[in-house]
């Protein structure tokens, strides 16, 4: 076997599981994308159609919409025929269908885009099977109450998780941070690359960035790998207002469909292309600590895509984990320089006892060959 015939996407811990439905009611779908290390399309074929393209019309693609993403309801839905999730996204989306049959739900395009441009990785696959039964007749309809939409649902309206006035506005952004994310291999750690924010890896006592309760910040996201990251943000959602992958549109055409975003709409995790950016508004809540950032795939979050972010006004403890570089630099200057001045005493001191023992042998030979001695010996003689 090979390696894109092993890696098979589970739906609710099943391989290809059955949904069903009936013509004209609403199907409503809580995707979570929950992939250690990959990203998955959600596509819906008519069964046996699924090889083909999505664009190609013979295909008969059945569109459907999402309401809502990362737990933040739209306030009206959005029409879809093509959605790319990655490690961490949830989706709330509606099916109807409007005539009985098989249909299924496929992962498709993406091979290639992960893991550096290796091809039949992960492969086309069929997620789930959908099957749709025809609308109950009046004797059945008194027999089971089936639930219809009362408008059309393009025509929702839903109560949205943020109002359009708490949209992000220019001039009140505050500042803007680079992240870029890295990979490095250092096999004396681990036998597998390690993976970085700004060149670190992570660690719980440094934290890498800071903000403040109630200000918004622009961070722009830099993937410099051809493997796409998932980031994640704690507490604080955000809005998209810029993506882009230097990778070509037309060896992935996946990536339009990545690439088309609502930059109105609120998140906590968005997919970094590979090759790729993403330009991101954050309104920070009045929330105070410290929390993470980090990539949603497992492995590369394990070995060392997280960062610490505090948000909250830096006291004396933060002034200086800013400037411990300098003050460990100034801590090894000053023991240096005692050793040296240590050193220095005790050669100093040294030289002094060697002088001192030098002029004491000097002033016993004066003694010893003074006039007096010379009588003296003189006289010890004669005797």
């Amino acid at each position: 076997t090979t390696l894109s015939k092993i890696h098979t996407f589970l739906v609710n811990g099943q391989i290809n599981p059955t949904f069903t439905t009936k013509v004209g009611q609403v199907l409503h779908f809580h995707a979570l994308c929950a992939t250690v290390e990959n990203e998955n399309t959600f596509i819906v074929y008519p069964e046996g159609k699924h090889h083909l393209h999505w664009n190609d019309d013979q295909a008969k693609i059945v569109p459907f919409y999402q309401i809502g993403s990362d737990g933040v309801m739209y306030s009206k839905p959005i029409e879809r025929n093509v959605i790319v999730m990655s490690g961490g996204q949830r989706e709330e989306l509606l099916l109807i269908f409007d005539k009985p049959g098989r249909y299924v739900i496929s992962q498709q395009g993406i091979q290639g885009m992960q893991f550096f441009g290796m091809r039949g990785h992960p492969h086309d696959q069929i997620l789930a099977t959908i099957v749709v039964t025809e609308e109950l007749n009046d004797d059945d309809k008194k027999k089971e109450e089936v639930v219809r939409p009362t408008v059309p649902i393009p025509s929702m309206t839903f109560t949205p998780g943020y109002t359009d006035e708490e949209s992000v506005q220019p001039e009140n952004i505050q500042s803007s941070e680079t992240i870029t994310f890295s990979m490095g291999a250092n096999f004396d750690q681990i036998p597998f690359p390690q993976y970085y924010i700004n060149g670190h890896s992570f660690s719980s006592s440094r934290s890498q960035f800071h903000a403040r309760p109630n200000e918004a910040r622009e961070y722009v996201l830099i993937n410099a790998n051809h493997n796409a990251h998932p980031f994640h943000m704690h507490v604080n959602r955000f809005q998209i207002k810029e993506m882009g992958s230097e990778l070509s549109r037309e060896e992935y055409p996946v990536l339009n469909e990545l690439l088309d975003f609502d930059e109105n709409i609120w998140r906590d995790t968005v997919m970094v292309p590979p090759n790729g950016r993403a330009r991101i508004w954050v309104q920070f809540k009045n929330y105070t600590g410290k929390t993470v950032i980090h990539c949603h795939f497992l492995a590369h979050e394990d070995t060392g895509m997280m960062a610490t972010l505090f948000i909250g006004k830096k006291d004396w403890i933060f002034q200086l984990e800013e400037h411990y570089q300098w003050m460990v630099g100034v801590g090894i200057g000053i023991c240096l320089s005692c050793l040296v001045m240590y050193v220095s005493r005790c050669c100093l001191g040294r030289q002094r006892n060697l002088l001192k023992k030098n002029n004491m042998n000097d002033e016993d030979d004066d003694v010893l060959y003074s006039a007096v001695s010379l009588n003296e010996l003189k006289s010890k003689a004669m005797d």
